[in-house]
């Protein structure tokens, strides 16, 4: 019977880290044994003390918001389950760990160790990571002894040429205001999908340009064809002047009508600071443009990078 192993995360950096670690042979204080705790900690203090002392800090100057979601994502066990099926060890040595499919025992991901070098102070696990029917991925796990404790400082996937750099200043960053961007880019990316509707329409009907109500955007009865009043261009739910999504308030108005024409798209949190603080504008010109003062944007306002 092979023992089990709780489930890592998507990532494949993290996989790698879990994958590379789980050996029931591992020493104690070892590298390998540091990737076991990661693998299967249960509590964000046990993957932080093999986390790099600097990422540490800079996960301690995170607002309480984001500090928790960065623990949460940092518990990789709790991620794998649902994407790639519990880990397991098997008896025969074919692998060190492999994940099999629910419900079956078919065999999704299969990672092998295929080389360690560890000079004492300094480590690195050559990883061998396949999924059934896909060529092996190298992955390079780099470690070093910080004190008592194997801390991971760097992952390298050389087959996407990326580097994931623990120890640099820059990574704590991707946990800061996470939620706050994940919703920005839901709320551009209505924005830009009613821009999309009316350039169509402005092809469409030239001499119109861009409507005064967006509701010509929508469809119409389903043994109608598309016309200037039903356009079926836009998704109802949006194809109004003003409504409500995601904590958001979305406005348009048409500033000027006719084959040059101009409008404003308009989208305000509803309540600043808890979906989000920026107020964005997206114009003919499809600029997109963004304030984080209390008021509607204007043609004045920076640019979004």
């Amino acid at each position: 019977m092979a023992k089990r192993a709780r489930p890592c995360g998507k990532l494949m950096w993290m996989l790698a880290v879990a994958s590379s670690s789980v050996m029931a042979a591992s020493p104690d204080g070892s590298p390998q044994q540091a990737l076991v705790e990661i693998a299967l900690a249960s509590k964000p203090a046990t993957v932080e003390k093999h986390l790099p002392e600097s990422l540490l800090d800079a996960l301690q100057r995170l607002d309480p918001a984001d500090r928790a979601l960065a623990e949460e994502k940092l518990l990789v066990g709790r991620l794998l389950g649902a994407q790639e099926g519990e880990l397991v060890i098997p008896d025969d040595g074919s692998a060190l760990l492999v994940a099999l499919e629910k419900g079956t025992e078919q065999t999704k991901l299969e990672i092998r160790v295929e080389r360690e070098i560890n000079s004492g102070s300094d480590a690195i696990l050559e990883l061998g990571v396949r999924h059934s029917g896909d060529d092996t991925q190298t992955v390079l796990v780099w470690m070093r002894l910080e004190g008592t404790e194997w801390r991971v400082k760097q992952v390298d996937l050389p087959r996407f040429f990326e580097r994931v750099a623990l120890d640099d200043p820059g990574f704590a960053e991707r946990f800061r205001n996470v939620q706050h961007r994940e919703t920005d880019a839901q709320i551009t990316a209505v924005m830009y999908e009613i821009l999309r509707a009316l350039q169509q329409f402005a092809r469409a009907y030239p001499d119109l340009g861009f409507p005064g109500d967006l509701s010509v955007l929508s469809s119409g009865p389903e043994d109608e064809e598309a016309n200037e009043e039903h356009a079926g261009l836009l998704r109802d739910d949006i194809a109004v002047n003003e409504f409500a999504q995601d904590g958001y308030t979305f406005r348009y108005e048409l500033l000027r009508g006719g084959p040059q024409g101009d409008f404003a798209i308009i989208a305000r949190p509803g309540e600043r600071g808890k979906v989000g603080a920026r107020s964005y504008l997206l114009d003919a010109s499809g600029t997109m443009r963004s304030t984080e003062d209390d008021r509607d944007p204007t043609s004045q306002d920076e640019p979004v990078q």
